[in-house]
């Protein structure tokens, strides 16, 4: 624990440099190691002078990313500085998935995030926070209170950090709609009724609870993906409409309100190309937006959200149909922690690479990291501290190599880049193409599928993949964690050791029944065993990770989800007793064709799907 002594301009750092003693290991003691600080605008500078030492720092985040590394470095520091690349970058936390995050786990990656120089976090909330006059939005859901949203907007702000709530005010909100308070404002089974006055005034009311607990006057409002917008009750009671009209009617409504709560809002920008593709692709580039549209559209922020292109070009042709619309654009790239099971860092690496760098040749000034959680927040939040990194090294750096890359991650976060590669490993297999650009989730679809249909057996037959995750165990077992992320990786190993026994148990269980190899029914029981045992302990790592981030509220379904797993290699049990006592098993007696569907499969994907199209063709649930 080193002891050190701030003087010069502390007073706007003093209360997070107080926080950030039990992180960075150090003290503040009048008989310290001397450090003047210097607030001034302009770059990061470290200068050692002798017997003391001086950082200019413009904002507080970036002099405790200075501290952060004059703290870690093994030799003394020479003269260094750092030019941010953009006014503001952080994460955004996707807190409506299922994974609510506890107010200490908030707590916890604003600290991560202040020491790498990060200066905003958004909170993605479509109906995790509560609005006191609509107690069922939220309800059992893990639901922010205005305090606990209040302590994570002040403990931000002693770290230099700028909290912005993120909700929906037109689509993405199947959740509250489904009760019956919403019942007038309800377009579509996830989409609000716009022009209808109920819509509004229940939207005043959501957007002072979001809005109200945090000093920052900006707020995301999303308006993405409402594919169906005036095509339920809005067609109905309003007949077809023109859905540009529809758009520039509703953002023109919900400015009203944000103006009179002088907010400053954005949006995701997808919905205008959307309308003006005949396809409805994002990032069609046979577009058409009027010039009546455009004119049509109110003062707002564009958020141009894109993790999906590999290249640099791409991002800058996207950027330059984004200025079309004459609104100031930010950009949101992506921390690939919603992958399946596992998070996607060849993806990440690759897109984040090259976004941020057209976004620097752009002039974008704000960027965010996004961590969606889509199926249910199965992967852990700790799997985006690379990602973090990255995004960190781009503020201040306009090229990241994997080295560099590498070097900073021990240096800032003391973890190893290598470890956390292995994670990627367990979608970037045989048969799937580097950086895995489509977004195969081999874990997943191994994990979840049944072992008597076993949907994906013939899919994944010509891969090793065995041998892949057998290998992966033993890498995991090796590999150099700290005590942060060592659970992270106890819950990995615990699942790679899973799939390396489950990948082939249901295409050897129907040959072995269709060539009525009875004497080997001995073998499988003992095998079903096995998976059992291996299940259970992977679901109760996964839960103490869960527990330990995240509120109770969502784990509910990972239970259910493990349940059948667990349900469905005792009913295997059983029908093997059965084929025992001459029985026969229809499930084993079919053929099982390759998977098709939803999506395409392309060479270099073996498959990504949701939990519902893993485990059976049978519906789950609805009518």
């Amino acid at each position: 624990m080193k002891n050190l002594f701030f003087y010069g301009d502390t007073q706007p750092v003093l209360d997070g440099l107080n926080l950030l003693q039990n992180k960075l290991s150090f003290t503040i003691s009048p008989i310290g190691e001397q450090i003047e600080l210097i607030h001034n605008e302009g770059n990061l500078i470290f200068k050692n002078c002798g017997n003391k030492r001086q950082i200019y720092y413009s904002e507080p985040a970036h002099l405790f990313r200075c501290l952060t590394r004059i703290l870690n470095e093994r030799q003394p520091l020479a003269d260094y500085e750092e030019a941010p690349n953009f006014k503001k970058v952080g994460p955004m936390l996707d807190l409506s998935r299922n994974a609510v995050c506890t107010v200490d786990k908030i707590k916890e990656l604003l600290l991560t995030c202040s020491t790498l120089g990060l200066n905003q976090m958004m909170l993605y909330m479509e109906d995790t926070y509560q609005i006191p006059e609509f107690p069922y939005f939220g309800y059992l859901r893990g639901a922010y209170t205005y305090a606990e949203l209040k302590e994570i907007d002040t403990f931000a702000d002693y770290l230099g950090i700028e909290v912005v709530p993120a909700i929906q005010v037109l689509g993405h909100l199947k959740n509250p709609l489904k009760w019956n308070f919403t019942q007038d404002i309800r377009d579509t089974e996830d989409i609000l009724l716009v022009n209808e006055k109920k819509t509004y005034q229940f939207l005043e009311k959501a957007l002072i609870a979001a809005s109200s607990p945090f000093k920052s006057n900006r707020i995301h409002i999303g308006m993405d993906e409402a594919h169906q917008l005036g095509l339920g009750k809005s067609l109905e009671k309003f007949g077809f409409q023109n859905r540009f009209n529809l758009m520039n009617d509703h953002l023109t409504n919900v400015l009203e309100i944000t103006n009179r709560l002088n907010l400053e809002p954005e949006m995701w920008s997808d919905m205008f190309f959307r309308l003006g593709s005949k396809t409805g692709d994002y990032y069609d580039q046979q577009f058409e937006i009027s010039d009546e549209v455009v004119s049509g559209i109110p003062e707002i922020t564009m958020v141009y959200w894109d993790y999906y292109h590999h290249q640099k070009a791409e991002y800058s042709r996207l950027l330059a149909n984004h200025q079309t619309l004459k609104k100031p654009i930010s950009f949101a790239g992506g921390i690939w922690t919603w992958n399946g099971i596992a998070p996607n860092y060849g993806k990440t690496i690759a897109t984040t690479n090259a976004g941020l760098s057209a976004c620097k040749e752009t002039n974008v000034t704000t960027i965010y990291a996004t961590l969606w959680g889509d199926d249910g927040a199965e992967t852990p939040i700790d799997t985006c501290l690379l990602g973090l990194q990255l995004f960190a090294e781009h503020q201040f750096h306009m090229f990241v190599s994997q080295e560099f890359l590498a070097h900073q991650f021990s240096l800032y976060q003391g973890e190893s880049m290598e470890s956390f590669l292995l994670l990627d490993s367990f979608d970037q297999t045989p048969g799937v193409a580097k950086d895995n650009p489509h977004g195969s989730s081999v874990s997943k679809l191994i994990l979840y599928q049944d072992p008597l249909l076993g949907l994906y057996d013939q899919t994944i037959a010509n891969y090793s993949l065995k041998e892949h995750y057998k290998k992966l165990a033993t890498r995991l077992t090796n590999c150099q964690t700290t005590e942060q992320s060592k659970e992270l990786f106890a819950f990995y190993l615990k699942l790679a050791q899973l799939l390396a026994k489950k990948t082939d148990f249901g295409r050897k269980l129907r040959q072995a029944y269709q060539n009525n190899r009875k004497d080997l029914i001995p073998q499988f029981q003992e095998k079903v065993m096995i998976l059992m045992e291996l299940t259970d302990t992977l679901r109760s790592a996964h839960q103490k990770i869960w527990y330990a981030a995240n509120k109770p509220f969502g784990w509910e379904i990972l239970d259910i989800r493990y349940g059948g797993l667990f349900t469905r290699l005792e009913t295997t049990a059983w029908r093997l007793t059965q084929w025992q006592q001459g029985e026969p098993i229809p499930e084993l007696a079919e053929t099982i064709l390759p998977f098709d569907g939803p999506y395409s499969m392309p060479e270099g994907i073996i498959g990504r799907n949701l939990y519902h199209g893993i485990i059976s063709p049978s519906k789950l649930s609805d009518v």
